[in-house]
């Protein structure tokens, strides 16, 4: 039956790929439901005194309505209009099989992304660009060469780390390594994979069409997802370059982060928590307040910080079968995840970071076990078979171990690239070993490397603590508070909301009505009235906001 496997597969995209709007059942209702809710403009007008939204356009239910919602609204309040930024290209398809390439040609990508921009064209003005498209054959012929000659460069250079790699200017190496990762797919980035020349192809491209867009259209907004990967990063990064105020929700502690030229990341900016935290008054009550949230996760509770997690990290209880007295633990990433999603990771990837940490704890005579991550994806447990083939005398943990019980049984350290577990560790007065920006670096509770060199020296005395474990906890508390819990009323309203609409987008059993449910929830939310009204104020006074937080707004 194998033999007709790939014509079936043929002609199941063909039949998707005729379709009017996007074949998916969800989509589909979303698109129903907007067009209830905002009735079909004309779209074709152009008004060139309007303040003009730029959209990313991905192939997400979730945020095709949210964007959809997000343009309509402010439309109403400014008379802004909107413009569609098709970004499908290397992401089109994970792998490299017939199938993969295919759906990932300019063609195939053409298709799909138009039936994507006729789902949105009721409530999108037009299209500012499409990555893959025939509009520009000489262009792309001139990046193709400039691709191949980078490529060829960067296999004989003496640091093979290309994260710091820029393109015209702009810093592209991370998002290249990540996009290599997710989609070849491979645990370990290889400068001489033909795929990494794929992808410089496509970085090049997306520089040439992001900067001729923003700097020649100047829109006052950009709406973007995410802040990774070539399809979120290089727009996000050209527009903020450009002096576009960008906004992104790709978070939980923030509904729409404002991305700028200090920290284009989508992931909460954290460098001032400490600074911040000793200057609210009567700080205590927010320690006691932290310590509930805390302990609740801490009980095998998934809170906002975890909620990507179908498993709590301390809902296990089988570390009684391993005596890990004395030992140190390092927690495994999910291999195939963004490792430069915060800036600074010292390692190209997390193959390389933890084979690095082995060789090292290994070499030093450390007691160490090795923990997988509760939640990776089943590529992940191929990579992670491949490091216990690598290493066979790695002593392993099962992923179901809670972390509290580790910790009750005197482990010396914990090791992470920069995962949650810092701060948990550091409220149970364990030291902590990270090597890139993680949420916590504004703290002292965890010896964070920034070279090499001294991620080495750090390994080679793991049970060093930079501060007392009394400090440790309160700090932890701190850090808890601030990412959890320092916002105001509305901005809590707006998180929680956009919380409850990622779970029902992401959930296996809840129907299109309750993703409904919860847009309905979301638009008709008085907070999200607020901050619809303070950004259009803001899209239309050149970025000043009318009020600090969206506390002063009054509703319209």
């Amino acid at each position: 039956m194998k033999i007709f496997s790939l014509p079936i597969k043929i002609v199941n995209l063909v039949r998707r790929l005729i379709a009017q709007l996007p074949p998916n059942n969800i989509a589909a209702s979303i698109h129903n439901f907007l067009l209830d809710e905002y009735p079909r403009k004309n779209n074709n007008e152009t008004k060139t005194s309007a303040p003009l939204v730029a959209v990313e356009g991905v192939e997400d239910p979730l945020y095709y309505g949210l964007f959809a919602i997000l343009s309509a609204e402010l439309s109403k309040v400014s008379g802004s209009q909107s413009s569609l930024l098709l970004t499908r290209s290397i992401n089109a398809s994970i792998g490299t099989s017939p199938i993969a390439r295919l759906e990932r040609s300019q063609f195939i990508g053409w298709l799909t992304a138009s039936q994507w921009w006729r789902a949105n064209k009721p409530f999108i003005n037009g299209i500012g660009y499409r990555s893959q498209s025939y509009d520009h054959p000489i262009g792309d012929l001139v990046d193709g060469l400039r691709s191949l000659f980078l490529w060829g460069k960067l296999q004989f250079q003496n640091n093979k780390n290309i994260s710091s790699v820029k393109i015209k200017d702009l810093p592209v190496g991370d998002l290249i390594i990540d996009s290599y990762l997710r989609f070849r797919p491979a645990p370990s980035f290889c400068i001489s994979d033909w795929f990494v020349l794929k992808i410089l192809w496509q970085a090049h491209r997306d520089i040439r069409r992001a900067r001729r867009y923003f700097n020649k259209r100047r829109p006052a907004l950009y709406l973007t997802t995410y802040a990774t990967y070539l399809e979120h990063g290089i727009a996000a990064r050209a527009a903020v370059q450009a002096g576009v105020k960008v906004l992104s929700f790709g978070n939980f502690t923030r509904f729409g982060k404002e991305l700028t030229t200090e920290h284009w990341f989508h992931t909460p900016d954290t460098r001032k928590y400490k600074e911040q935290f000793e200057n609210i008054s009567n700080n205590y009550s927010c320690l006691a307040q932290a310590e509930q949230l805390l302990e609740f996760r801490l009980a095998g509770g998934i809170d906002s910080a975890t909620s990507y997690m179908k498993t709590s990290a301390y809902s296990g209880n089988e570390s009684a079968n391993h005596d890990v007295h004395g030992a140190v633990i390092v927690f495994l990433h999910d291999f195939y995840d963004s490792p430069h999603v915060y800036d600074n990771l010292i390692f190209e990837d997390f193959w390389s970071w933890i084979c690095f940490t082995v060789e090292i704890l290994s070499s030093s005579g450390v007691l160490f076990y090795v923990k997988p991550h509760p939640n990776q994806i089943s590529l992940s447990d191929e990579a992670f078979a491949s490091l216990c083939k690598k290493y066979p005398d790695l002593k392993i943990l099962p992923s179901g171990t809670s972390n509290l019980q580790l910790a009750k049984a005197g482990i010396k350290c914990g090791i992470s690239a920069y995962g949650t577990v810092i701060h948990e560790l550091a409220y149970l007065g364990i030291p902590t070993i990270a090597c890139a920006s993680h949420p916590h670096i504004a703290f002292d509770f965890c010896r964070t490397a920034k070279t090499i060199d001294e991620y080495r020296s750090f390994l080679l005395e793991p049970g060093v603590s930079p501060i007392s474990q009394e400090e440790m906890r309160k700090q932890a508390l701190a850090f808890v508070y601030m990412h959890n819990l320092h916002h105001n009323g509305h901005d809590l309203a707006l998180r929680k909301q956009f919380l409850e609409l990622w779970k029902s987008a992401h959930s296996e059993i809840n129907p299109a009505s309750e993703l409904i449910n919860q847009f309905n929830k979301l638009k008709n939310l008085p907070e999200f009235k607020l901050f619809i009204n303070d950004l259009a104020y803001q899209i239309t006074n050149n970025g000043k906001s009318k009020c600090s937080n969206h506390q002063q707004l009054k509703l319209s």
